[in-house]
Order: C-alpha cells, then sequence, then structure tokens
C-alpha cells in the first residue's frame, strides 16, 4: 500500500476458494522477491485515488454484481458513482455535445455528437456510432486545427540536486537537455515495463513528467520507494491543480 512501508492487502476475493491460492502467491512473492511474478493490475488498490470513497464504492459494487452476467462491450462505460471529479470545462464540453468517459475517476470528453444528434454511445461489436464524429475530428485536426484538453495525464515534479540521477536510473533513456523533451518507458528490476513517460527538462534540477492517469499512485508508489534518502530528491504529484489545453 502506498505510504505505508510493509503494509499490504489482499481482500474482497469474490470466489476465493478458485482464486485464494494465486492471490496468495502474488503477495508472496511481492513480499521476498519485490515483484508478484504476473500482472496483477486489477487487484492492485493503487488503481483507485482518493476520489473513490464510501459512496464511490457503494455504487459500483451494487452495478458491477448486478452485472456480473452482461456482456460487455468494448470502450463501454458505465454511469454509477459518476461523476467523481470534473475539470472547470466540463459544463462547456456537455454544452458542447461532449460524451464524457471516466479516466480515473476524472470526467474526461472522448468525442463530440453532430449538432442535432443525442449525444451517447450506442455500444457494439462492430463500428459504433463514434466512429463517423471521431474522423471528423481527426481530419479537422490533421488539416486545419484542433485543441484538446490534457487534464487526464499524471502530472509530476521532480526537483532536487540529484534529479536527474535519480531519473536517469528509474527511466531506459538519458534525460534530455535544458529546455528539451524526451519520451521514455520505466523499467522494474526483472525488466518489465512498468510505464512510459514524456519527460521535460525545465532547468538544471527541475523536472516535469507526464504519464498514465491510471497508473499515477502505482508510480508514485514506484518512484517513493526508490527516491534517496537523504533528501537530495523531491517529487510532486500535480493531481487536479495543474490542468490544461
Amino acid at each position: 500500500v502506498q505510504g505505508l512501508t510493509n503494509f499490504w492487502c489482499a481482500c474482497a476475493v469474490m470466489a476465493g476458494f478458485s482464486q485464494g491460492g494465486g492471490v496468495g502467491l502474488a503477495l508472496s512473492n511481492w513480499m521476498v522477491h519485490g515483484d508478484p511474478g504476473f500482472d496483477v493490475w486489477g487487484m492492485d488498490v493503487t488503481r483507485f485515488g482518493e476520489w473513490a470513497g464510501l459512496r464511490y464504492t457503494n455504487a459500483k459494487v451494487r452495478e458491477n454484481y448486478s452485472r456480473r452476467f452482461s456482456i460487455r462491450f468494448p470502450n463501454e462505460e458505465l454511469p454509477a458513482a459518476r461523476p467523481a471529479q470534473t475539470t472547470p470545462l466540463y459544463d462547456t464540453m456537455l454544452a458542447n455535445n461532449a460524451v464524457m468517459g471516466d479516466s480515473w475517476g476524472l470526467e474526461t470528453p472522448l468525442w463530440f455528437a453532430p449538432e442535432g444528434k443525442e449525444p451517447g454511445d450506442i455500444v457494439s461489436f462492430h463500428r459504433s456510432n463514434d466512429f463517423g464524429p471521431i474522423g471528423e475530428e481527426v481530419r479537422a485536426t490533421r488539416e486545419r486545427v484542433g485543441v484538446t484538453e490534457i487534464a487526464n495525464f499524471a502530472k509530476y515534479e521532480v526537483s532536487g540536486p540529484a534529479a536527474e540521477d535519480f531519473l536517469n536510473r528509474l527511466m531506459t533513456n538519458r534525460m534530455p537537455k535544458t529546455r528539451r523533451i524526451v519520451l521514455t518507458p520505466m523499467l522494474n528490476e526483472f525488466g518489465k515495463l512498468i510505464g512510459d513517460f514524456t519527460i521535460a527538462k525545465a532547468a538544471e534540477d527541475r523536472f516535469m513528467i507526464w504519464g498514465s492517469s491510471a497508473a499515477q499512485k502505482y508510480h508514485m508508489r514506484w518512484f517513493e520507494k526508490h527516491l534517496p534518502k537523504d533528501g537530495t530528491v523531491r517529487i510532486h504529484r500535480f493531481d487536479q491543480t495543474l490542468v490544461g489545453l
């Protein structure tokens, strides 16, 4: 659990008799070797943020259990407990026929319905009703100009005299020169891909990082685990205190 040394969580396993052995194996591997041995993202507590409180949990548990035998369609967005978080542009997006999606608890515009059409997904295993409008958005952006909201990216600031050495050790790519940007994956000690970031060097001792919104607490746990003990590196996660276009 992020922020709690040697505190581990394995609970709410619905089919405990059939899944308990695998959950126990993953947890013991994680404790002893530092890695669960296989992908356990679907059970990792860091996939939820502070927005997932009691109200959210109650609503989602009821929704998921009531749909346990329902067909789940690609890119289907479920409505319970929403909106959990919004940006200052939320009402503007809705007024412009935005079809919203849930990105780590944040309401994010997925596509815009044409004027006169009701905004909403018609889910399908084939091309759904978003195919045409998204194509128009892509063409408009490519051939003319477009503006996109980027609030649903994770955003971090890493600073301090040892910030560059810290990032060079964690990332596979080398850090850029001042006022330049680099794309880089992040691997764990076993060579597994655990992150993909855009990093800008704002000053000699200050870096801005953009990454996956859904994995931001997972990545913060990893960053904090590897911070130098002498305080020469500081890291701050902005969450929704920094948004932009």
